[in-house]
């Protein structure tokens, strides 16, 4: 039986919320990143606005493109808080980003 992605990755009981950032298909390159930072963005100034303590970001391996952009994000606008790679053991090499939050 095929999972689908929401099921994929979806954690049981306490621990970081986690959010996928694949979209479909359809969207040229730039439009994709873009739509992709804009959600990320969101999702964190909502997870700060309600007392997270860490959120997990699914942006799968790809070029690293993307990975390096919320990256680079984190490090410019929210030098407080902590970032690693998620588990390699459920998330494949570099394909989630961890976060801590920190005031």
């Amino acid at each position: 039986m095929k999972e689908n992605r929401t099921n994929r990755y979806k954690i049981t009981g306490t621990g970081p919320r986690e959010v996928d950032l694949h979209l479909g298909s359809g969207y040229s390159q730039p439009d994709a990143i873009e739509r992709q930072l804009s959600r990320f963005r969101g999702e964190l100034s909502s997870a700060v606005r309600r007392g997270d303590r860490e959120i997990i970001f699914i942006h799968g391996q790809g070029t690293g493109r993307l990975r390096e952009e919320i990256r680079q994000i984190l490090t410019d606008k929210y030098p407080s808080f902590i970032f690693q790679d998620a588990p390699f053991s459920r998330y494949g090499f570099g394909g989630a980003t961890h976060v801590t939050i920190k005031k």
